[in-house]
């Protein structure tokens, strides 16, 4: 078993490209550097590092532990975290990821209700879309990520652990002069033949696939005028006129009075909000309990939508 603590050493001294870069980077020694280096080599029996005039790089075994210094540094520092909540004093703290509409229809019950039930337990939000968000997990930098997925598609982070914590209807956002404007529900087959503006130019976005399946199942192939990854954008677009949308719910609470938010006639599109983790949070942790809360928060939207629809 080699020391976790000289892994990292060796990790910053490959990064930097250099013994006293790393020195700098780490506020040591370049002698402290080099024995730590060295005792890592000793525990695993492999030299790990070339070291040279012109700096210093891995050998082939360096590289290959390389390779797997992100899993466990990561694993590491979970460990750390989950355990550091139990201890007397509480927890260093929750950090969570998350997109801007689900940070601002999701989570303030859920923060509000946390910091009552862990006064001591700092919690930190950290602006950031699905994929920076698991990027951030990965990188041990979140606790807690909010992201998007298409119900019924394999995961698109297969990485995580994900929990479902809201599902997100599609509503149709059209002018107020629309002929539709009036409508209770509106068919996307009427809306075929349409100017339509749409939040991502990827596919790779849910939100876009929740899109054209919709479009898809309807029988047509949508005519993209515009894109915008911000949904006010997308609505102000519609309201001076320029096409028609879809947009999740989180996305339409402060309607604005120049556009029509209508459902969807039968099969109604939605996204699923999930909760990811890099592992599953130690029961009985600030963590766990801070999950739990957010999806109750889910819940409790659901059934409020439930009843404004009945």
């Amino acid at each position: 078993m080699f020391d976790v603590r000289r892994l990292r050493v060796l990790d910053e001294v490959v990064r930097c490209g250099s013994l006293s870069a790393a020195a700098t980077s780490l506020s040591y020694t370049t002698s402290a550097i080099s024995q730590q280096v060295s005792a890592l080599e000793r525990e695993l029996g492999v030299p790990l590092l070339v070291r040279g005039p012109m700096g210093a790089r891995p050998t082939p075994a360096g590289t290959e532990l390389l390779a797997h210094a992100g899993a466990i540094l990561t694993a590491v520092s979970a460990a750390e975290r989950a355990v550091a909540a139990f201890a007397p004093g509480g927890s260093s703290g929750v950090r969570v990821a998350s997109f801007a509409s689900a940070a601002a229809m999701i989570l303030p019950r859920a923060l509000m209700r946390f910091r009552t039930a862990f006064p001591g337990v700092p919690v930190e939000l950290i602006t950031a879309d699905p994929d920076d968000g698991v990027a951030l997990l990965g990188d041990g930098k979140a606790d807690l990520a909010l992201i998007t997925e298409v119900p019924g598609e394999r995961p698109l982070y297969p990485e995580v652990v994900a929990m479902p914590v809201y599902e997100d209807e599609f509503y149709v956002v059209l002018p107020q002069r629309h002929r539709f404007a009036g409508a209770a529900d509106v068919p996307l087959t009427a809306l075929a033949r349409e100017q339509w503006i749409i939040s991502s130019a990827t596919g790779r976005c849910p939100d876009t696939r929740v899109f054209r399946g919709a479009c898809r199942r309807a029988g047509f192939v949508p005519t993209v005028a515009f894109r915008s990854e911000d949904y006010a954008t997308v609505q102000g677009m519609v309201g001076a006129g320029m096409g028609v949308s879809l947009v999740p719910s989180l996305a339409v609470s402060a309607t604005r009075e120049d556009v029509a938010i209508r459902r969807v006639a039968g099969r109604r599109p939605a996204r699923r909000i999930a909760l990811a983790t890099a592992t599953t949070p130690a029961p009985g942790s600030p963590l766990a309990a801070f999950a739990g809360l957010i999806r109750t928060e889910g819940t409790r939207l659901r059934d409020q939508e439930r009843l404004q629809h009945c």
